[in-house]
């Protein structure tokens, strides 16, 4: 029995959380909640991106030596993206996301995530873009 291990930090990339630092905390035997706090640097299409993200977590079905939780889970989550042109102003972007992912520990504590699906933008007549679409990520994460 893995108890203890209640608290995940994390190190990952993704559409729509870009390069992240996350923490996830057990709240009940087969849910988590989670916080993402994510940067990207300037690039010729945009600005720096600041990604603020959280998430809620359901383990579903499966088993692992490693951890009592289940290794396939779903994940629903809101994150603030805001993306800053250069000095000449920013825009403040909103998605929520319903992603189906796995857990695959390599010991006790180490692991990495996987998820897909797809995310919704809750402001799209504000910055043009489309109102549904991919939705991705992976983390490496350490329990303790």
């Amino acid at each position: 029995m893995f108890g203890q291990d209640k608290v995940n930090l994390s190190l990952g990339i993704g559409f729509t959380e870009v390069i992240n630092l996350g923490i996830k905390y057990q709240i009940l035997n087969q849910a988590q909640i989670g916080l993402n706090i994510g940067w990207f640097p300037e690039t010729e299409a945009n600005g720096w991106l600041l990604s603020i993200q959280g998430n809620f977590y359901y383990h579903l079905f499966g088993k692992s030596k490693f951890s009592d939780l289940h290794p396939w889970y779903g994940r629903i989550g809101l994150n603030y993206l805001r993306d800053d042109f250069w000095g000449l102003g920013s825009v403040n972007w909103w998605y929520s996301h319903l992603r189906f992912g796995r857990d695959i520990y390599f010991s006790n504590q180490l692991g990495i995530s996987l998820d897909a699906g797809l995310y919704y933008h809750l402001n799209p007549d504000k910055t043009g873009n489309l109102t549904f679409g991919p939705s991705m990520g992976a983390c490496f994460f350490y329990r303790f």
